[in-house]
């Protein structure tokens, strides 16, 4: 296996994972801040958003990834 493929995977897990952390964390925040209109949201289109959440928890993955793969002192976290 080279270094390259390693570091691809190593990076896709790294990215899945937050994904799945922040899949649950974002609609916990958002209930914690406002629970009224999480409910709402819920009732009117719950299609629209879980597929807001997902986009939310990915953007948020992925931007951590990347900044951690370029950014030394956040390699020691």
């Amino acid at each position: 296996m080279s270094s390259r493929h390693r570091t691809n995977r190593k990076f896709r897990n790294k990215v899945f994972r937050l994904f799945l952390i922040y899949l649950i964390v974002v609609p916990l925040i958002y209930f914690l801040l406002d629970h009224s209109s999480l409910i709402t949201e819920i009732k009117s289109g719950p299609f629209l958003f879980i597929l807001k959440i997902t986009g939310i928890a990915l953007g948020i993955s992925l931007v951590i990834s990347f900044w951690g793969q370029r950014d030394p002192e956040l390699r020691e976290w």
